[in-house]
């Protein structure tokens, strides 16, 4: 995927343990040296090699889902009703719902939250 690129509006967050405010970084911003620091009571974050390497696959995921993009028109999930199934089309699920992942950092679970539309992450270069 040469012609395009992920773009720093793909936010991610998660909840300070210190205080609940939400911190806030960017997939851009993840490499071995990213300490983040929560703004509102200053503690940090840092990530281990396992722990960045799992967000940035979910981050290939939500890529892959774009690149899929074509397809998602035409794809659809059926929910079963009583004796009726509605359809509800992919694309519209993507759009309307929140990605999460729920990762262990140190002793505690967290969960980041992607801040992204995956149809709407990747813009093509110029």
């Amino acid at each position: 995927m040469n012609t395009e690129k992920i773009t720093d509006a793909q936010r991610i967050e998660l909840n300070c343990v210190g205080c609940g405010h939400a911190v806030e970084f960017s997939l851009l911003d993840l490499n071995p040296d990213t300490l983040l620091t929560c703004k509102e009571c200053g503690k940090t974050y840092s990530f281990t090699p396992e722990l960045a390497d799992q967000i940035k696959r979910f981050s290939k995921l939500l890529e892959t889902v774009y690149e899929s993009r074509d397809l998602l028109g035409q794809a659809s999930i059926g929910i079963k009703v009583k004796d009726e199934e509605v359809k509800i089309p992919y694309q519209l699920l993507l759009t309307r719902l929140n990605s999460l992942l729920s990762l262990k950092m140190g002793d505690q679970e967290m969960t980041f939250r992607f801040r992204v539309n995956p149809i709407a992450v990747f813009e093509k270069k110029e």
